[in-house]
């Protein structure tokens, strides 16, 4: 199997058809209903990892059938840059719909309204800050929603949500917009100048520029026929439990004396494909994950025996990841100098004709997007400075994350609760913001409560693809933009159309409980007992900014230094090693044992196997989750708890 390189081609740019536009455009929408539907009614998360299962299962499908055609009609086959570009549609998709995005924002207008009580008192406490156009406030069409047996497309219910479901397409299209023009300042440092490897594209390139070489492989059907037997077994034991299953998916281990009980559980799993995703994550930042996550669970017995209780790591995270998004910016300083020089004069100092837009665009789309957020805020009664503040937060974090993808291909990053509005409230407190602003903050919770499936990242990793395919990288942009332009007003009506025919009460999805979390344990404590800064919180968000600068400092200057500042990041994390520490510690010792035993060599011999574990696991778990949208009933998790 071939791998890719940082070299750019010298051939001219492939344009894309159109009828490539309309399949890509086709296939993103039936993919964002398959995912809300099992994110509503079975359960499957299928953009919980950084590769998404359904986008590599749409692209394998697709080479599967664009092989036949090949055969049997082969003028009307599409190119492998053309599967690449559905592929990065569905990916972009992908971001939109599910558990980390539109579920929890369909939750979020939801609930307000219809969980008041005279106990919460949530009528006098926070309603009048709500603005009639920012959510639902009519019981009767609220419970459609939350009941179900009901359409939808009905007058009463659809003008009721129209106000709404435009003004937050409007806002989740224009984020996404801006995001992609910062992904477009700071292509050319981390590629060009940082030679940064994309370890998560190597998979979808290798799928769709060399279909013949991948499905030849004889090591990588080994390693699908393992993953792949495995789904197969476990999902047929939960349909027939007396068919024998293979233990794979999360296994919980409570300690109940102390002072191992001071740990608060582990869980321990096995997945074949964050085994394989592992595979591809440098030795130093996978044992470096493991180890921190390890050196956690050792400071909790210590500090726990010592009577410390709360050791602040939620906010050591966010203070990590900023972290990592600053010193990003501040690495490439010579470079955004140079852009912005650009932009500012009339000199051609920069050749950005290889960029999916000018710099000069990607700045006015910047600043474009900064005012339509003032804009926004103004219109719902929202402080400028808190809302700059909350921006700041949320896009260094999101350049901090987008680095880590494209250098390390971090197998997950949920960053559960790394939540900038939470850290603007409980540093400087409530009283700081006042009842107004704190209730409008309460409304982005969705977009940060958990990130597996950030787009910045897939964004720019979506340029690299069309890069190393040499597709033309500005119809690459507008590709990527009119599947949001389209896909997120329709996601949005399909999860409302799912939720009244269904119920979110009955649902066994996150859409109801984002709104407990946000509304009942965020907003109404805010509200009922202001605080002041909390030093505290302070303190450990400059403990993880601190740490993860020392990290970076001694990786850059000392070759042998073993510890990466990313695995610190991920180690101290809320979510993020729980779940598949043991994998990735698999993973990272298969793949030791190989390069100091087999050499690079082996090494490169060994990955086709391991991307067979992926693709197998991916495959049958789809075919699994396909089979509960079809037939509404439960099967064999993969995606989520793998049992």
């Amino acid at each position: 199997m071939s791998t890719f390189s940082n070299t750019e081609s010298n051939k001219n740019p492939a344009s894309i058809p159109f009828r490539v536009f309309v399949i890509g455009l086709a296939l993103a929408l039936v993919n964002t209903y398959w995912i809300a539907t099992n994110d509503l009614i079975i359960g499957p998360l299928h953009n919980y990892m950084s590769l998404f299962s359904n986008a590599i299962f749409t692209l394998f499908v697709l080479i599967l059938l664009n092989f036949v055609l090949k055969k049997l009609l082969p003028k009307t086959a599409l190119s492998d840059s053309d599967l690449l570009v559905v592929y990065v549609m569905v990916v972009m998709v992908t971001t939109v719909s599910g558990h980390t995005s539109m579920n929890k924002l369909v939750g979020t207008l939801a609930h307000p309204f219809w969980f008041d009580t005279e106990e919460n008192d949530w009528r006098n406490l926070f309603w009048r800050h709500i603005p009639d156009w920012f959510a639902i406030q009519d019981k009767n069409v609220l419970q459609g929603f939350f009941l179900g047996e009901t359409s939808f497309f009905t007058q009463q219910y659809f003008t009721a949500w129209i106000v709404p479901l435009l003004c937050w397409s409007a806002f989740m299209f224009v984020l996404y917009f801006v995001l992609i023009c910062i992904n477009t300042v700071i292509r050319r440092q981390f590629t060009d100048h940082e030679r940064l490897t994309y370890p998560i594209t190597w998979m979808p390139l290798e799928m769709g520029r060399d279909t013949t070489a991948f499905l030849k492989s004889k090591l990588m059907w080994v390693g699908f026929g393992i993953a792949a037997g495995i789904s197969l077994l476990n999902g047929l034991h939960v349909l027939y439990p007396a068919v024998p299953s293979v233990r794979v998916g999360w296994q919980h281990f409570n300690f109940p004396d102390k002072p191992w009980s001071y740990m608060r559980g582990t869980l321990i799993s096995f997945q074949p494909f964050v085994i394989g995703l592992s595979f591809f994550m440098p030795l130093d930042l996978a044992f470096s994950a493991w180890f921190f996550y390890i050196f956690k669970k050792v400071t909790l017995i210590l500090m726990g025996v010592a009577g410390w209780r709360n050791l602040y790591f939620d906010e050591q995270a966010q203070g990590a990841w900023t972290a990592l998004g600053i010193l990003a910016l501040w690495v490439g300083r010579k470079h955004l100098k140079r852009v912005i020089t650009h932009v500012a004069t009339a000199k051609a100092g920069i050749d950005d004709s290889r960029e999916s837009m000018s710099y000069r665009a990607a700045i006015l789309g910047i600043i474009g997007g900064v005012l339509f957020f003032l804009w926004f805020a103004y219109s719902a009664g929202f402080s400028y400075w808190v809302i700059l503040l909350f921006l700041g937060l949320y896009c260094c974090g999101a350049i901090g994350l987008t680095k880590v993808r494209a250098s390390l291909g971090v197998a997950v990053h949920e960053l559960l609760w790394v939540d900038p509005g939470r850290t603007m409230v409980t540093s400087i407190g409530t009283r700081a913001y006042g009842p107004r602003n704190l209730t409008i903050l309460n409304f982005f919770y969705w977009l940060n409560r958990d990130q597996p499936a950030h787009p910045m990242p897939n964004q720019l990793e979506a340029f690299r693809i069309g890069e190393q395919s040499n597709i033309n990288s500005r119809q690459l942009v507008w590709a990527m933009l009119i599947t949001l332009a389209v896909c997120i007003p329709a996601t949005f009506l399909i999860y409302l159309n799912i939720e009244y025919r269904e119920g979110a009460s009955n649902s066994r999805s996150f859409i109801q409980w984002v709104g407990v979390e946000s509304f009942g344990r965020r907003l109404q404590p805010w509200l009922t007992f202001p605080t002041g800064p909390n030093y505290f919180t302070i303190g450990a968000m400059g403990l993880g900014f601190g740490v993860t600068t020392f990290l970076l400092i001694m990786k850059m200057k000392f070759l042998w230094w073993p510890f990466h500042p990313v695995g610190y990041v991920l180690g101290v994390s809320p979510a993020e090693m729980v779940y598949i520490w043991v994998p990735v510690l698999i993973s990272w010792s298969c793949k030791l044992a190989i390069l100091r035993y087999g050499g690079l060599r082996a090494y490169r011999r060994a990955i086709p196997f391991f991307a067979g574990l992926i693709l197998g696991d991916y495959s049958m778990g789809c075919i699994w989750s396909i089979i509960s949208a079809v037939f509404n009933i439960s099967t064999y998790n993969m995606a989520w708890h793998g049992r």
